[in-house]
């Protein structure tokens, strides 16, 4: 009876850490990639771009800003509407300079992603990397299992 009761209380701690682990690495995730996922369920692929861009060099290019917009309303039109979105890592490269690997979770599909995020005064995004196949956006350590970013 002893054995039983030290082992669930074991169990629960372990699924407490898992739990408690899971929940930092959402909280690590730089702002302005989470505002324009928001803004983009809420509100449309639009107000993503301009979320995402808010501060950024691509503010002013509106070029890029065109082709980062088309990019996802392409892929409504392949996978239809966007449902929410899934963390795969966050990788800090440098203090200042992370890579937010996510999938943008649509009815039919998934939209792997890529964030390059640059923090100065506040996070913003340097680049922004979409494609419907996992193998052009994740790295290949992600994509065979392995835990090393």
């Amino acid at each position: 009876m002893l054995m039983q009761r030290i082992l669930t209380i074991v169990v629960i701690g372990i699924n407490l850490c898992s739990a408690l682990v899971s929940g930092a690495a959402n909280t690590d995730v730089p702002d302005v990639v989470t505002a324009g996922i928001d803004a983009y369920t809420k509100s449309g692929s639009g107000a993503a771009v301009e979320a995402w861009i808010k501060g950024s060099a691509v503010e002013s290019n509106r070029k890029l800003r065109d082709q980062i917009a088309n990019t996802l309303q392409q892929a409504e039109i392949l996978y239809g509407k966007i449902l929410g979105w899934e963390l795969v890592r966050v990788v800090p490269i440098t203090a200042s300079c992370w890579r937010v690997y996510a999938a943008l979770k649509y009815e039919k599909g998934p939209l792997w992603a890529a964030f390059d995020c640059y923090k100065s005064n506040a996070w913003i995004l340097a680049d922004v990397q979409f494609h419907t196949s996992a193998k052009e956006v994740l790295p290949a350590s992600i994509l065979s299992g392995g835990t090393s970013q």
